[in-house]
């Protein structure tokens, strides 16, 4: 699926990041701030962040620390709560898990969605009934189904192999589901419903999107620093070997940014025009090359 780009830029990002391409815990944002302001997420419609069509940090609830997501209908019908945590994936193998908390006579519900613009396509969807049943449904078909415990945290795991079209979702510690998955792995929307019956209510903590420890382990050889990170229009990038070649690639693999530098010694100012979002920062020299992760927030 796709060209071998991504893959590549995240085997780069393995060694620098212990495998980790996005963890959240929400531990550096307060009570009451909404999770459109990071990068990572948006509202599924345009102009709804900081309305109740955007999630907000609780503390409530918390697998670790103090804060959680938390994630609500109004109503049984669903709504007006409607976010998505973005990831872009074409190609590669990879883990994407979250811990979730369903309150006691709710329920709860999600989606992946296949592109990272909301409603492109709906790869499948997951219900979580108040009874503790949960289902798994792909186009219009049930691929999956099993039980999770109410009322008290538990993980929820996808292993993605997007080379060989196949998904493993792991509920509980519990495989509920194997089947055939042939779409990018666009992102996660996060709707406030729940089963149609029940209204929705749930938190989710401990986000991590992940390189499995296998996947393309590539030595540390270069020795560079940059900043400011978060960064919004530019970045100055210091180490060693004085002259190598930088390159800046988007989550889904997309070379967006490439510059010959030949004072990285003294220090090199990198200028970005970039949307916000998380990047992977190569330094290459020769046979030796190092990733760092990038993010930018205008």
């Amino acid at each position: 699926m796709k060209n071998t780009l991504l893959l590549l830029g995240l085997a780069f990002s393995f060694t620098a990041f212990g495998q980790a391409l996005y963890e959240e815990g929400f531990e550096d944002f307060a009570a009451g701030d909404y999770i459109s302001d990071h990068p990572m997420w948006i509202t599924w419609g345009a102009g709804q962040e900081g309305t109740d069509g955007d999630a907000q940090i609780s503390s409530d609830y918390a697998n670790t620390g103090d804060n959680s997501l938390h994630i609500f209908a109004t109503s049984a019908a669903g709504g007006p709560l409607d976010v998505v945590m973005l990831a872009g994936l074409n190609e590669g193998v990879y883990v994407g898990s979250w811990m979730m908390y369903v309150t006691d006579g709710n329920s709860a519900y999600y989606n992946v969605q296949e592109d990272q613009a909301p409603g492109v396509g709906w790869a499948f969807d997951v219900t979580f009934a108040f009874t503790g049943d949960l289902q798994i449904v792909m186009d219009g078909m049930t691929v999956g189904s099993g039980t999770y415990p109410i009322g008290e945290w538990f993980e929820v795991r996808h292993d993605l192999d997007l080379d060989n079209d196949m998904i493993t979702v792991t509920i509980a510690g519990v495989e509920v589901g194997t089947f055939t998955f042939d779409s990018p792995f666009g992102g996660v929307n996060f709707f406030g419903y729940g089963d149609g019956t029940t209204v929705g209510n749930y938190y989710v903590d401990d986000i991590s999107l992940s390189v499995p420890a296998s996947i393309g382990e590539v030595p540390e050889d270069i020795a560079f620093t940059f900043g400011p990170n978060p960064a919004a229009t530019y970045i100055n990038l210091q180490g060693q070997p004085d002259n190598a070649m930088v390159r800046i690639h988007a989550l889904n693999g997309q070379l967006v940014h490439e510059q010959l530098v030949n004072n990285m010694n003294q220090g090199e100012t990198i200028e970005l025009d970039l949307d916000n979002g998380i990047y992977f920062l190569e330094v290459n020299s020769g046979e030796k090359r190092s990733t760092q992760r990038l993010v930018v927030q205008r």
